[in-house]
């Protein structure tokens, strides 16, 4: 039995912003991440961001940069745990906007959205 489409949808969040708050702990910019484990900084936001599906090879070379065990970043976590992941990103902004206030309040009614939808 696999995982649905629903729960890969909630692990490419998680894993974007397991990732994220790594990046934002070891206080590295996505440029200067990027540049650390020579990716695209593009590509460092998009898996953040989960906007796609991202190669594994981009997701290897972020999470061994920053220390991450690659595996465990497939794991389906639980909806407080991804929110808990989401609250401790957004008090490690430095440069919070209205754009990125904007994002986190998104993400957050996605991932209870998502986890709603999976119980259905």
């Amino acid at each position: 039995m696999g995982y649905s489409k629903i729960e890969l949808e909630i692990i490419n969040i998680s894993l974007g912003l397991t990732i994220k708050l790594a990046r934002l702990e070891a206080n590295h910019s996505q440029l200067e991440l990027g540049n650390l484990c020579d990716a695209d900084n593009t590509a460092v936001g998009r898996i953040e961001r989960a906007e796609h599906v991202s190669s594994w090879e981009n997701i290897y070379k972020v999470s061994q940069t920053l220390g991450l065990d690659f595996c465990s970043l497939f794991l389906l976590p639980s909806e407080k745990t991804l929110l808990q992941i989401l609250n401790d990103c957004l008090q490690l902004e430095t440069k919070l906007t209205d754009k990125k206030r904007a994002y986190y309040t998104n993400m957050g009614s996605r991932i209870r959205d998502l986890y709603t939808q999976r119980k259905d």
